[in-house]
């Protein structure tokens, strides 16, 4: 190993700043000079001595290049067996050289002389040079022994030049795969191209230099094993992100661990979303309506999910918050609603940490301002590295595994022989159904049993996380609105709130006109479910104040979705938006999907159905209190309970009647139920 010391020209690095020592004064002081400002400080040799002894400074001899440094971190173990046994017979060589001579200067002809006893002594036919023996004693003087074997394998010649040019072009490439932004996009490095790119480039240099007058000798392209040599000394990371790209690069050399892991329960809680692999029938028709989404959190130090939406709304606010609510709140209706459970579902409360994806809704302003208003800390997962969120990814193929694959409406993998499966035949089971089974396996079946490599179940991971830090809950029942509201902007003027052509007013919405003007931008809170009111301010130094809809019989318990059509069919088939075109069109919109949902339209038609009705836990969990128990449900579930075995079986509707058939096929008008795919405008969104 290369030593060093502290003397005159020696470079110190501390705290990242290099320095070189310059004078020692007799009282002990370095006198040393700041690389970088070429300032001069002083150092006491005892600060030097003691911050070197706790691993805080570094030496380095003068004159010692980057790969000399490295090279001194190794020490002569470390070499394979040949370059140890090089290492050992050029020690000896010059340690018997010194002992013939005794360190004085001789002839050449005595120094042959002695240097072929030698060789012939250690077991060496071909004796020691006179011009390596210099070589080897000058390289032993500068970094020891193991500076013996330095450039051993270094090329030379024509080797050489060809050697640099081949890694300059693999470099490039390299740099040319890292600059690749297109999601997705895979390189096509491979060893035929870069050889064919070495070749060229090689070309290119002899035609320059026969241009310039260069006599050197012609440069050779290395071969092939040379190539595949030069190529293996690049790191393995970013080879892979030429040959296979930066996602599959990022994917092979993930870490093996997602990051450090939370201390208590709600530290750090992970979000996803995805298309449920289930058909879901109407309840009272039982026709298909299609495969629903399903949002929720998952707790990482228990494994436990915490939160959840399952409905057909689209990734967007209305799933993110939705599912945020059921996770802040208490889960005390799963008692009251399935008395059948034995357990309870324990996990609830508000995350101090949440991980989303890169999502368009995930950025949106709704995040931001509930992440504002209950403290908590938003970050986001790069793109397509689902490792990241490798807690939430889990759960959805557990799901899908010991849940939703044994039971009818599943629906099969694309290269699955489905044979005479069909889901939406043979599954038979509806919303609040569903929920009740989910429930009894959530609560009974998974947080009761250790889950993959834990020693715990979810259930004693729970207690375990919240006797160290209880959980928030949110206080007070008339904050849930506010928070869990979608925002967006409205205009206040003499109509009052005006938030997508419906009329919103309150004696406190007049007196902040009064205060602050006549005609006001505003924050708009609105609950994406229940349009009957809104809550508005004009900045976060103001309160947020609540104003009921004018047209309280038309907005009452209508969805933002549902509105927005509407006002399209409203434009569109009446001529206008008032409140008399949209209460004609949304009685419109109630005869055509009385019209289409019997005759079972195609999956797609139904499922844009179900979200015009509000066939989704926004409708169920919506009237969930601070206390957590329920109210009375809302939308399409208005009258009923949770628990569909608590009520009385309702009366399904009779089949539509059997067509006649005829030879002419009969033609009929595929209704539009598709608004947009989110609930935001362009100019809310960041």
């Amino acid at each position: 190993m290369r030593l060093a010391n502290f003397s005159v020209g020696a470079l110190i690095k501390f705290d990242e700043r290099l320095y070189r020592l310059a004078f020692r004064t007799p009282e002990g002081v370095w006198q040393a000079v700041d690389c970088e400002t070429s300032r001069l400080i002083e150092w006491p040799v005892s600060e030097i001595e003691a911050a070197y002894a706790a691993g805080h400074l570094t030496i380095q001899q003068n004159g010692q290049s980057g790969r000399e440094r490295e090279a001194s971190a190794v020490s002569v173990p470390d070499l394979s067996d040949s370059q140890q046994a090089k290492v050992r017979f050029c020690v000896q060589v010059l340690q018997r050289i010194a002992e013939r001579t005794g360190g004085l200067p001789v002839s050449r002809a005595v120094l042959e002389e002695t240097l072929a006893e030698i060789s012939t002594a250690l077991g060496r036919d071909k004796p020691v040079s006179v011009a390596t023996y210099y070589r080897w004693a000058a390289r032993s003087a500068d970094g020891g022994a193991l500076a013996l074997v330095d450039g051993r394998d270094s090329p030379k010649g024509r080797r050489a030049s060809g050697a640099k040019i081949a890694k300059q072009v693999m470099a490039d490439a390299i740099v040319a795969a890292k600059q690749v932004s297109k999601t997705g996009h895979t390189p096509t490095i491979t060893m035929n191209r870069l050889q064919a790119a070495v070749r060229l480039e090689v070309a290119d240099e002899n035609m320059r230099r026969s241009i310039a007058g260069d006599l050197r000798v012609k440069i050779t392209a290395p071969s092939r094993s040379t190539l595949h040599r030069i190529w293996k000394e690049f790191p393995a990371d970013e080879r892979a992100i030429a040959e296979r790209g930066r996602i599959a690069a990022a994917h092979m050399f993930r870490g093996g661990h997602g990051g450090v892991r939370p201390e208590a329960c709600l530290d750090l809680v992970e979000f996803d979303e995805t298309r449920a692999p289930f058909y879901f029938f109407d309840e009272g028709l039982g026709v298909p309506l299609g495969r629903a989404w399903l949002s929720w959190y998952i707790d990482v130090y228990s494994h436990a999910p915490v939160g959840f939406y399952l409905g057909f709304e689209p990734p967007g606010d209305l799933g993110i918050t939705s599912a945020l609510r059921h996770a802040c709140l208490p889960k005390a209706y799963v008692a009251t609603q399935y008395p059948n459970i034995k357990g309870r579902l324990a996990p609830a409360g508000v995350p101090r940490r949440v991980t989303f994806d890169n999502g368009l809704a995930q950025w949106g302003k709704t995040i931001e301002t509930i992440g504002l208003d209950l403290n908590m800390t938003i970050q986001f997962a790069r793109p397509r590295t689902p490792w990241f969120k490798s807690r939430v990814e889990g759960m959805f193929r557990l799901l899908n595994e010991k849940l939703l694959q044994e039971m009818p409406g599943f629906v099969l993998r694309r290269d699955t022989d489905k044979k005479d499966y069909d889901p939406s035949v043979q599954g038979c089971i509806g919303l609040r159904h569903f929920l009740y089974i989910f429930h009894s396996w959530l609560v009974d079946n998974y947080m009761q049993k250790p889950q993959g490599m834990l020693l715990q179940t979810p259930a004693e991971l729970w207690d375990e996380g919240t006797a160290v830090w209880p959980p928030d809950l949110v206080p007070r029942a008339h904050d849930l609105d506010i928070l869990f509201g979608i925002k967006r902007s409205g205009r206040l003027d003499h109509r009052g709130v005006v938030f997508e052509n419906l009329r919103y007013h309150s004696p406190e919405l007049h007196a902040l006109r009064r205060r602050y003007g006549d005609s006001l931008t505003v924050e708009v809170k609105v609950d994406p479910a229940d349009l009957g009111q809104v809550h508005a301010r004009i900045d976060h130094s103001t309160p947020w104040i609540r104003a009921t809809a004018t047209a309280a019989s038309y907005a009452q318990g209508l969805s933002l979705h549902r509105h927005k059509l509407n006002l399209k069919n409203a434009r569109e088939k009446f001529g206008g938006a008032s409140v008399d075109d949209l209460i004609r069109a949304d009685a419109l919109l109630r005869e055509t999907i009385a019209d289409a949902l019997p005759a079972a339209e195609s999956i797609r038609t139904n499922q844009q159905i179900a979200r015009a009705l509000g066939v989704g836990t926004e409708n169920l969990f919506g009237g969930l209190d601070h206390d957590g128990q329920l109210n009375a449900l809302r939308g399409p579930f208005k009258g009923m309970q949770l628990n569909p075995f608590l009520s009385p079986p309702e009366p399904c509707a009779p089949p539509p009647p059997l067509r006649q058939a005829s030879k002419a096929p009969i033609k009929r008008t595929i209704p539009n139920f598709d608004a947009d795919h989110s609930l935001g405008n362009a100019r809310d969104r960041r």
